[in-house]
């Protein structure tokens, strides 16, 4: 493959690993005696009524990618049925499309337009490649701002940091409904949600797998909510890999819609070879 297209797999397989501010000491204090009156349940409960919810999703997006001092942009478009589907088409520079990917509940296909390769398989294959395991919720979770709803949550403390609310959630294991043919429930998260207190919308996330070195983690930034139909949606997005090799991601959306009904075409041509 291309530099363009490594980069473009790159980034969607490593945002599937794992993936501010200040105030006055009178904002402190309320929500001291908010933590105190209330506990982690109101604050769980809040981020839950406030989260994006819909049946079909599509925005327009830039991204930038970094690693090792080398930069990519990357202009596209993202489809989401909820639950169901996620649809990426990737436009360098030039305009033209590079790549598209479709991700289901238990299969990933990846289209390279530029050298006309195509790879299409269930997640344990890319398991086995990335020594992980990759989660389709994780990812349209983090895509829109949302927790984890399809992890259980175990363990738990909330506290104050820097003007926000922080909830400590660990031992999170995936709700058994969700677990995907064949995948072992071995999985376990440890992840921290600092939420805005006027909107209960997410202001950043941590996520690590428990058993994880401490380097090893991946955190989201969310900031510039904007309206769609009377919910908040983050049009600014910055994901981190931190671990031997850290790894910036900084996506701008734009042109947000939701509850359209949507087309996922995937067609790969007979002349595509399979790569892996």
């Amino acid at each position: 493959m291309n530099k363009i297209t490594n980069s473009i797999l790159f980034v969607l397989l490593i945002a599937l690993i794992a993936t501010m501010g200040t105030s006055c000491r009178t904002q402190k204090k309320v929500l001291k005696e908010d933590i105190k009156e209330y506990g982690f349940s109101y604050l769980y409960n809040r981020l839950i009524e406030n989260q994006m919810k819909f049946d079909y999703l599509n925005a327009k997006f830039s991204l930038a990618y970094e690693a090792d001092k080398n930069k990519t942009n990357l202009k596209g478009q993202l489809r989401i049925q909820n639950d169901s589907l996620i649809w990426l088409s990737f436009t360098p520079a030039l305009g033209i499309e590079a790549a598209r990917v479709l991700l289901t509940n238990d299969s990933i296909k990846f289209m390279n337009r530029l050298n006309k390769t195509y790879f299409a398989g269930k997640y344990e294959l890319v398991d086995s490649l990335l020594h992980t395991t990759i989660d389709y919720y994780l990812l349209q979770s983090m895509l829109v701002g949302n927790d984890l709803a399809q992890y259980d949550v175990k363990k738990y403390r909330a506290s104050i940091d820097n003007g926000l609310y922080r909830m400590t959630i660990r031992e999170r294991r995936k709700i058994r409904r969700f677990i995907r043919k064949g995948e072992i429930d071995t999985r376990v998260l440890v992840q921290q949600i600092w939420l805005d207190p006027e909107t209960f919308r997410i202001a950043r996330i941590d996520v690590k797998e428990q058993g994880e070195e401490d380097n090893n983690k991946l955190r989201v930034y969310y900031s510039d909510y904007i309206s769609v139909d009377d919910q908040l949606f983050p049009s600014k997005i910055r994901i981190e890999i931190v671990s031997n090799k850290s790894i910036f991601i900084d996506v701008n959306f734009n042109k947000v819609i939701i509850n359209e009904p949507l087309r996922f075409p995937f067609n790969i041509p007979s002349k595509y070879d399979k790569v892996f």
